[in-house]
């Protein structure tokens, strides 16, 4: 089962979810709507579309989240997940830096302290950060 296919069932599921919870006066169109829209574009080949289908989908969701009632233990299944970038492209997935960290002494304390000050300076867009003054917290 291929990944797209994965995560528009993913999603189908809880779009099913939230029209479940829409008044009964809306609900029976809403399904099979729903239903009727999935069927349809089921043996869509060409990946642009596949996107722009899913998208849409993701829309629609986004929507109902809004409209319907939230329980509280509920969590979206298709806004979940780590985005990275890699090569100039948006690909899911984790970052490279996992497991690089002095308690796991993957690293030492000076390449780690090294580390630290690369990404302090990177957050002050490359010039010198202030010296730490612990008196002022």
């Amino acid at each position: 089962m291929s990944q797209h296919r994965t995560q528009v069932l993913r999603a189908y599921r809880e779009l099913l979810g939230l029209v479940r919870r829409l008044p009964e006066a809306q609900r029976a169109a809403a399904l099979a709507e729903a239903r009727q829209t999935m069927r349809q574009h089921a043996a869509e080949a060409s990946e642009d579309r596949q996107q722009e289908l899913f998208k849409q989908l993701a829309a629609k969701i986004s929507f109902l989240r809004v409209v319907t009632p939230r329980r509280p233990s509920e969590v979206s299944s298709i806004g979940a997940g780590h985005y990275v970038m890699r090569d100039g492209k948006l690909v899911e997935g984790a970052g490279r830096t996992s497991g690089t960290r002095v308690a796991d002494g993957t690293i030492s304390m000076d390449e780690a302290r090294h580390r630290h000050q690369q990404l302090l300076k990177r957050q002050h867009f490359g010039r010198e950060p202030p010296p730490y003054n612990p008196a002022s917290f």
